[in-house]
């Protein structure tokens, strides 16, 4: 389980609020690793609770930063989010959805260069070449989820 927080505008205010998350521990686009943040950052961004969210909808969100992504992603970190993705994806399969949309691959990866990283581009052709997976292309549906991973 990882705690991360957030910063979202209602309102025309900004707020932070806290997420746990299970099977989820490295650094997301749009939000910050909390674990390791003292108790003092956390009050004094207005952070009390850190709440549940379930890795389905953790995978479904697409939360953005409102500063760019800069960077690249180091190599290990690809390899946790392509696992990751796997669980997923896994889990999606198993409650009968078999539709990704792009946004769920953009919410793992942090943008379209990320998701170009050669580790994704062998891992999602190795699904494909087992059958696992059919790469569609589309927002709404970008990977088709044929049978298990």
């Amino acid at each position: 389980m990882a705690r991360y927080i957030q910063r979202i505008t209602l309102l025309g205010r900004q707020r932070w609020i806290g997420w746990e998350i299970d099977g989820v521990g490295t650094e997301i686009p749009g939000l910050v690793l909390a674990d390791d943040l003292p108790e003092e950052d956390l009050r004094s961004r207005g952070v009390k609770e850190f709440r549940p969210l379930p890795f389905e909808t953790f995978l479904e969100m697409n939360p953005r930063s409102e500063e760019p992504y800069e960077g690249k992603l180091l190599d290990e970190d690809v390899e946790f989010r392509l696992d990751a993705l796997q669980v997923g994806l896994e889990r999606l399969r198993s409650r009968g959805s078999n539709s990704v949309p792009r946004a769920v691959l953009m919410h793992m990866f942090g943008d379209a260069v990320q998701l170009n990283h050669p580790r994704v581009i062998e891992r999602l052709l190795a699904w494909e070449a087992r059958g696992s997976v059919e790469f569609v292309g589309e927002d709404e549906c970008y990977l088709r989820i044929l049978g298990p991973l």
